[in-house]
């Protein structure tokens, strides 16, 4: 598990995190169960994995405006965030009706999050990390 972790905090690097700090890094690593304030504190990785992508910063903070920073991060939560940040296409029952449960199907087809999951579990600090590091590699080329 640390090694797993020692990956990921490499990842973020070398991703270039802006004026991310590596203690917030290490502490959301840490956490058992995370809440959208850490999703909320891994913003500037999301963005810095997607260069060029107009509009992704704003739209990844109004998504996350949606829900209140001590709500438990449900994979399904943070599908939903991404996927409208990211105007995700790829299911078309996310563009029909974007709501959490088809944000984290559209996720769980694209490889991001495994299909053995569940939308309503809770994301431990791992977890996020790795959902993180999912995303650039998934949806990293979009423009």
């Amino acid at each position: 598990m640390r090694k797993f972790l020692l990956v990921c905090l490499a990842w973020c690097a070398v991703g270039g995190l802006r004026a991310q700090s590596l203690d917030d890094i290490v502490a959301i690593g840490d956490e058992r169960a995370c809440s959208v304030a850490e999703l909320r504190l891994m913003a500037p990785a999301i963005v810095a994995s997607f260069p060029g992508m107009d509009g992704l910063e704003s739209r990844l903070e109004e998504a996350l405006g949606r829900y209140e920073p001590q709500d438990r991060l449900t994979k399904a939560r943070a599908g939903y965030v991404v996927a409208k940040a990211l105007r995700l296409r790829t299911s078309i029952a996310f563009v029909v009706l974007p709501i959490e449960r088809y944000a984290f199907r559209a996720l769980v087809l694209d490889g991001v999050f495994a299909n053995t999951s569940s939308g309503g579990d809770v994301m431990d600090g791992i977890e996020l990390l790795d959902f993180v590091a999912r995303l650039g590699a998934a949806y990293g080329s979009r423009e």
